[in-house]
């Protein structure tokens, strides 16, 4: 099965400004990480693209989640996307489906539904090192491919840039 994969908040770009998003690649499909039994995340933190069709975009997230000790996650992932001048682009709010923490790593999965989104199928995959470095991809738009509720390692995905969390701070533990 293959997953396609949006890098960055670039749909929500096109759809409310008409700039044109990087091309979508078809990837295999990451392999699903599991939650762990107990985790927590929270913090809020905000990074800037240094991308093309992006650039001096702002990307806040905040996040509050946890995990049952039977593996349930919980929780609600805040997002804003704002433009370089300041000007909102997008915000909004997504249930949290996986967290994952192992040392110094954060997974996070959050799914937002249709009746909320820009996009069908909107999911976020958030990947939090050391507490103020990010990762990040989106998926969305295709009727046909429902978003993955599991969490996935953005190592498993090629191209991802990492940018540093300014200003803000996520905290973690299991």
């Amino acid at each position: 099965m293959k997953i396609r994969l949006v890098l960055a908040a670039v749909v929500a770009s096109v759809a409310s400004v008409g700039v044109a998003a990087p091309a979508r690649a078809d990837i295999p499909e990451p392999p699903p990480r599991p939650t762990t039994p107990g985790a927590w995340i929270t913090g809020v933190g905000q990074f800037v693209y240094h991308e093309v069709n992006v650039e001096g975009h702002r990307i806040t997230f905040g996040v509050a989640a946890g995990v049952t000790r039977h593996g349930t996650a919980y929780g609600v992932l805040t997002y804003r996307h704002a433009l370089p001048d300041g000007k909102l682009l997008a915000s909004g709010w997504a249930d949290v489906t996986c967290v994952n923490v192992h040392g110094d790593t954060a997974l996070v999965t959050a799914v937002e539904p249709d009746e909320r989104s820009m996009l069908v199928n909107h999911g976020f995959y958030l990947k939090i090192i050391g507490g103020d470095r990010i990762e990040l991809v989106q998926t969305g738009g295709d009727p046909t491919e429902p978003a993955r509720r599991h969490c996935v390692d953005t190592a498993d995905v090629p191209g991802i840039n990492r940018y540093p969390v300014r200003p803000g701070h996520y905290v973690f533990g299991s």
